[in-house]
């Protein structure tokens, strides 16, 4: 409650529960609150018990009770609870966008249903308690599936933010201008090459709904490259050279002075 009066948001209704197995938020005809946004960053990697689950039509899938595989049952929770245009983001760890089983049939229902907007890769070790990656999920049912069984999103947005950020001691931090830069890139939905991407929704089934980030945006570096003739004989290796073309074209006589 203390973060959400630093960041402004007062009045607050919180609940504490098991919001997996009895949900508080409700009205006064005892059906779930339906919400524009919902904002969440749930526990990773928890159990939950299955008996007298309450609203059990919230969870198309089900996750194994045991195997500390609850995540995607609060990302279908927080589904269930939106209104018909509303959008949510939650952070989530790896795990759940590459994991088969009933994982893999969760996101199948993510993406055949339209839901599933954009996956944001973040750097490892931002969060208290874990040093693991996470990545933010978001979903929206504006453009999801309607009655007459179309929809509108036929791609998802996937972002690969995991190498920019500040480096710190105990944790690591977004600096703004790499938060500003998931914003633009988030908003602009263009391709961006080794960041961003829009994956059309066919190659992701080709792929057996696995959403690994890398899989789709590999921002790796270019390997160095290696040239044994100068590792034998000492020198600038010739390709070497000509990748910085653009240096010499700029500054005459440059590459003469130098080699």
């Amino acid at each position: 409650k203390m973060n959400m009066l630093r960041h402004g948001m007062s009045p607050a209704d919180i609940r504490q529960g098991d919001t997996i197995r009895e949900p508080q938020h409700s009205d006064e005809n005892n059906e779930l609150l339906r919400f524009d946004r919902v904002l969440a960053n749930p526990p990773f990697s928890q159990n939950y018990i299955k008996k007298e689950l309450k609203f059990s039509g919230r969870f198309p899938v089900m996750m194994p009770e045991k195997g500390k595989k609850a995540d995607l049952m609060f990302v279908q929770h927080m589904l269930s609870v939106l209104k018909s245009d509303g959008r949510l983001a939650t952070v989530m760890p790896h795990g759940v966008l590459f994991r088969g089983g009933d994982e893999q049939e969760a996101r199948k229902h993510f993406i055949d249903e339209g839901y599933l907007e954009a996956i944001i890769g973040l750097p490892s070790n931002l969060f208290y308690g874990t040093g693991i990656p996470a990545c933010i999920l978001v979903m929206s049912k504006q453009g999801a599936k309607g009655a007459d069984g179309k929809t509108t999103r036929d791609h998802v947005f996937f972002i690969n933010a995991d190498r920019e950020y500040r480096e710190g001691k105990a944790q690591n931090h977004l600096r703004a201008e790499d938060i500003d830069k998931i914003v633009h890139a988030y908003r602009s939905g263009q391709d961006i090459p080794a960041y961003a991407r829009r994956v059309p929704v066919a190659e992701i089934k080709g792929e057996d709904y696995n959403c690994n980030i890398r899989r789709y945006v590999d921002n790796a570096p270019p390997p160095e490259p290696q040239a044994v003739r100068a590792h034998l004989h000492g020198g600038v290796p010739l390709p070497e050279l000509a990748a910085r073309e653009h240096s010499w074209s700029n500054h005459q006589n440059l590459r003469a002075d130098c080699f």
